[in-house]
Order: C-alpha cells, then sequence, then structure tokens
C-alpha cells in the first residue's frame, strides 16, 4: 500500500499536527515536568499534549487552504525540526528576538552551528515528512463541503480545547500564571507567534520617522587638550568569568598589570547581540527600549559626530546592528583587510593601522569602536590563536552537550584569556598617545553566555527567565593619569563594585567625552564627577 494514498484535506492538518507536536516538543514536555513531576500529575501533562495539539489544528485550518496548505505545512515542518535541534540540545528558546538574532547573523556564524547531528534532524523530522505532505494527493471537494469540514473542525477542536482547560482549570490557571517562560518551548506555536511579532516589528518600524537627539551636542572642558577614546564591544563575555572579578582561573595576567578598573556587577540590557547592541548604545535604556524606536533615533554615536568629535567603527563580528550607519565604518573580518588572520581573523588585527588614523586626525577629538568577536560560541576553541590555549583540556566541537563541564569552560576561559591581551594591547596602543591625547578604554560586554549550567548552552534566553550567567556582562574602565582631574577616583573603585546596567553606557560615553547637551544624565553616568 502507498503512503501516498489520496487523502482529505482535513486528514492531512490532523497527521501533521499530530507528527509535530509527538516530535517536536521533547525540550517542552522535560521542562514542564521539571514543574510538575509526573507522578502527580501524569494526567495534566497527557492532556498538554491535547491542548497543544488541538490550538495547532485550529491555526493551521484558518490558514490552510486548499493551494497553501502543502507550502504552509512544508514550511512548518522545515523550521520546527531545526527549532527541535537547537531546543532539545542547547536549551535555546526562539522568541521575537532571536528570531531577530537569527536574521541578522552572518553566513560564518550560521555554519558554526551545522552538524551531522543537525543534518539528521533536519532529514528526519523536516525532509521526509514534508516530502510525504508533497507527494500526498488531495481529495477534491465542493467549496461548499471545505467551508462546512472547515468550520466544524474549528469549533469541534477549540471546545476540545477548552474542555481540556475546563476539566484541569487549577493546574493551568498555575501554568499560565507562574509558568509563563515554559510557553516559549512549545514547538511549532512558540516561534510562529515570535516570527509574528518579528514582522510586525518591522512594519512598525519602517513607518517610524528617524528622531534627531542630542543636536545641541558641544565638547566643552577647561583645557585644550583633546581625548582619544577607545570603546572595546566585547561578545559573550561573563564578569564571572574574570579574575579581575575573583574567578579562579587566572584569565586576566595582563589587565591586572595595568591599574584598571572592573565593573564587577554589570548587567545586560538584552541576552542577545541584535538586541543589547543597539540598547547600549542608545538613549532609551533597557526598559523603554525596543527596535521601532531606537534604530530610529539618535545614538550615542551620532550625538559624538554632532559635537564635532571624529567616530570610527572597526568590525570583526557580524556587523554593527544599524548603530554606525551614519559614522564611518571598517570591517575587518577579512584577510584582505585585517593582517592578523589563521583559522580566523582576530580581533587584535584591529589595532595594527590604527595609529595611521590617529595621526591623520591630530588636534581632533576621536572615539574609536572595536566590536570584537570575543567569546562567540559555540566553537569557542576556534576564538583564539593556538598560543592562548593555557586551559585543558577543551571542547573541540560545537556540539556542547557532547563535551563535558571543563572542556567546555576551559575552552571559554581561553576566549577570556584572548580578550585579556587584546584590551591590554590596546590600552598600550593608548599609552603610546598619551603625549598627544587624554586617553581612555571602556570595554562593555554585549551579554553574557551559558555554559551548560541547568542544561543551557548560548544565550538569548527571554530576559525575565534568563540565568545570571547571561546578562551579568564583564566590563572594565582604563584612564591614562592625566585622563581627566575631576574624576572623583575614590567614588568610582566604590561605584565599580555596585549593581550597574547598560542603561549608563550612553551617558558614560559622552561623559568621558566632555560632551555637553540636554540628553545627557549625569546621575547615569558611571563615572562620578568631583561637584
Amino acid at each position: 500500500m502507498s503512503i501516498f494514498k489520496e487523502i482529505k484535506l482535513s486528514s492531512l492538518i490532523l497527521i501533521t499536527s499530530f507528527f509535530l507536536v509527538a516530535t517536536g516538543n521533547f525540550k517542552f514536555f522535560q521542562e514542564v515536568i521539571n514543574v510538575y513531576p509526573l507522578a502527580e500529575n501524569f494526567l495534566f501533562v497527557v492532556s498538554l499534549s491535547v491542548w497543544i495539539f488541538a490550538l495547532l489544528v485550529v491555526i493551521l485550518f484558518l490558514v490552510c487552504y486548499r493551494y497553501s496548505v502543502k507550502p504552509i505545512l512544508i514550511t512548518i515542518l522545515i523550521i520546527s525540526s531545526v527549532v527541535s535541534y537547537f531546543s532539545n540540545n542547547y536549551g535555546v528558546i526562539v522568541d521575537v528576538n532571536m528570531v531577530t538574532n537569527t536574521l541578522e547573523t552572518n553566513v560564518k556564524e550560521s555554519t558554526e552551528l551545522f552538524s551531522i547531528k543537525l543534518l539528521l534532524y533536519f532529514l528526519i523530522l523536516g525532509v521526509l515528512p514534508s516530502y510525504w505532505v508533497y507527494k500526498t494527493k488531495i481529495t477534491r471537494t465542493t467549496i461548499a463541503h471545505q467551508l462546512w469540514v472547515r468550520i466544524k473542525s474549528i469549533v469541534c477542536f477549540f471546545l476540545l480545547f477548552l474542555a481540556v482547560t475546563f476539566i484541569f482549570f487549577k493546574s493551568y490557571s498555575s501554568f499560565i500564571r507562574e509558568y509563563k517562560q515554559l510557553r516559549y518551548y512549545v514547538n511549532p506555536t512558540a516561534y510562529i507567534y515570535s516570527i509574528g511579532n518579528y514582522i510586525s516589528s518591522k512594519i512598525e518600524s519602517a513607518n517610524v520617522e528617524f528622531k534627531i537627539i542630542g543636536k545641541d551636542a558641544i565638547v566643552q572642558r577647561n583645557t585644550e587638550d583633546k581625548k582619544l577614546v577607545i570603546l572595546v564591544v566585547g561578545e559573550t563575555a561573563r564578569a564571572d568569568k574574570f579574575s579581575l572579578n575573583g574567578y579562579s582561573n587566572n584569565t586576566n595576567p595582563m589587565l591586572e598589570k595595568q591599574n584598571v578598573i572592573s565593573f564587577s556587577k554589570m548587567y545586560s540590557c538584552g541576552t542577545d547581540t541584535a538586541f543589547s547592541l543597539p540598547c547600549m548604545f542608545s538613549k532609551l535604556g533597557k526598559s523603554d527600549y525596543s527596535h521601532k524606536y531606537g534604530k530610529n533615533m539618535s545614538n550615542a554615536l551620532d550625538i559624538l559626530n554632532y559635537a564635532g568629535v571624529e567616530v570610527l567603527w572597526l568590525e570583526n563580528n557580524s556587523n554593527s546592528k544599524y548603530i554606525a550607519e551614519r559614522i564611518t565604518y571598517k570591517d575587518y573580518t577579512s584577510a584582505d583587510v585585517n593582517p592578523v588572520c589563521d583559522i580566523e581573523c582576530r580581533d587584535e588585527g584591529m589595532l595594527v593601522n590604527l595609529q595611521q588614523y590617529v595621526d591623520e586626525r591630530k588636534g581632533k577629538d576621536i572615539v574609536i569602536v572595536l566590536h570584537t568577536l570575543g567569546s562567540h560560541g559555540p566553537a569557542y576553541y576556534k576564538r583564539y590563536p593556538s598560543r592562548f590555549e593555557k586551559f585543558t583540556p577543551v571542547c573541540k566541537n560545537n556540539k556542547l552537550n557532547e563535551c563535558s563541564d571543563k572542556e567546555i569552560n576551559n575552552a571559554y576561559d581561553n576566549t577570556i584569556l584572548y580578550a585579556d591581551y587584546v584590551l591590554s594591547k590596546t590600552i598600550d596602543f593608548l599609552k603610546t598617545n598619551s603625549k598627544e591625547y587624554k586617553t581612555a578604554m571602556f570595554y562593555m560586554s554585549d551579554h553574557g553566555e551559558s555554559l551548560g549550567e541547568n542544561g543551557i548552552y548560548l544565550h538569548g534566553m527571554p530576559y525575565f527567565i534568563a540565568p545570571e550567567e547571561q546578562i551579568n556582562v564583564a566590563s572594565v574602565l582604563w584612564l591614562s593619569d592625566n585622563f581627566d582631574n575631576n574624576i572623583d577616583n575614590d567614588l568610582l573603585n566604590k561605584k565599580a563594585k555596585t549593581k550597574l546596567s547598560h542603561d549608563g553606557f550612553f551617558h558614560t560615553i559622552l561623559g568621558l567625552m566632555d560632551v555637553k547637551t540636554n540628553v545627557y544624565d549625569k546621575d547615569k553616568d558611571f563615572i562620578p564627577y568631583k561637584k
């Protein structure tokens, strides 16, 4: 008997829905059982399968018609297979920020996530059932009959959804009210909802007029001296992995000799680069930031530019996430530009020819942003030259759940060791320019990283459930001795030990450059100044 026999459209939707619920929600039910132990909640856990199945069937009947049903079901099967892989193996949740991060990543980052296991998920859970959907013939019926079946199915399954909710009302009440985070694991409804939100936000953003703020900005200081400040934007660096903050492995041997200040309790705006990076440079702050308004408003670098500061963005990551659209931008991800490349182009390469840029702008204030590749996962072992492999053994593949905790942490610690070298080398570069300029380096990571704690890897969790490892980020400040006599160093050292957030980054950048503007808030500046 052929498996491609002719079936009704309704049967095709029901079979596909059952397959998606049965094969795509292992992580969801694993998380549910952690909260609702199976021994005491067996019937409720079983009811969740029916609940999700009924909801999915209703959604598909609403959007699937004779000529759209196959493209829609095949697309969902393919995407769901990939989501299942990352959910099961990395604990990844696909919310709207993860959708944004995924669509804005580059080919290099994407290929690092490839594995044979991912291919098997894709083929077995995606391609094979999609092929069945494609080859199966749908029984032809009249439009009136199709409409009747559709209405009847939607009503029946919606009533089933309500009935299950009513029977286990107390359990569903706590499930919805107290464990909202679990809904992000439901495959495919969670990512369908997130994709819808992403599309909606893109449409809204496109219709928002760009708002110029800080146009009144001017550099105002008591001396004629000029300043040279390098902002190093870190990638995926956790505060608790810096020995400057008390970590047992000596990951900061060079910075420890540089008289730096480490902000050990710095918290990020988001848990992924696509959200956190533009939020860092925005005036809006975490509570008010959205791409709709944040990307359509002058950021800190724009305002520096308004004030006459020379601003340069050097890129060795993916891109600037729209921050550097209106300033000078140079890509260092290629060996054609970056002089320090082996298996990949290194962050230190951005420093090689930087002196020429500075020399050509003598007599001007300068701010340079180095957007580093840093500790980007999952291939941590690629993020540093071989001579920095101090902590061993290391995880040498991108399937982190197949490595030991020690191997993963060692590989990650080596990335921090290399970042320590790059930052120290940046400080040395600034020291050579300290006769001509008042110099400073401010390092800030965009977000942290999970390294297998509680079965979670990488980053990008919704902020309200994000673990400490993903939001407590590394941040380091170095100031030349002549930088600013008006800084209250005692208070600065005390403040560095208190809880701070990315919300102050915007104001600190302006404060470092003595930029006066009505959008600058002295109280949010990380650096305290004498009255």
